[in-house]
């Protein structure tokens, strides 16, 4: 929806950190940070949300 780009972002960065967390379940310790998980997003970038509805126009 128009003027929701707060709740965008904010759903956005929820979904990186839930990754984050599964990704980090593979051992007992914290194997994967978040410059680690910044890394490994460049290689294999996540699709960003984005408005797909304008109200105004």
């Amino acid at each position: 929806m128009t003027d929701n780009s707060n709740g965008i972002h904010a759903f956005g960065y929820r979904i990186r950190r839930k990754i984050l967390e599964v990704l980090n379940r593979r051992s007992q310790k914290n194997s994967l940070t978040w410059e680690g998980f910044a890394k490994l997003e460049e290689r294999f970038p996540l699709v960003n949300a984005r408005i797909y509805v304008n109200i105004y126009g």
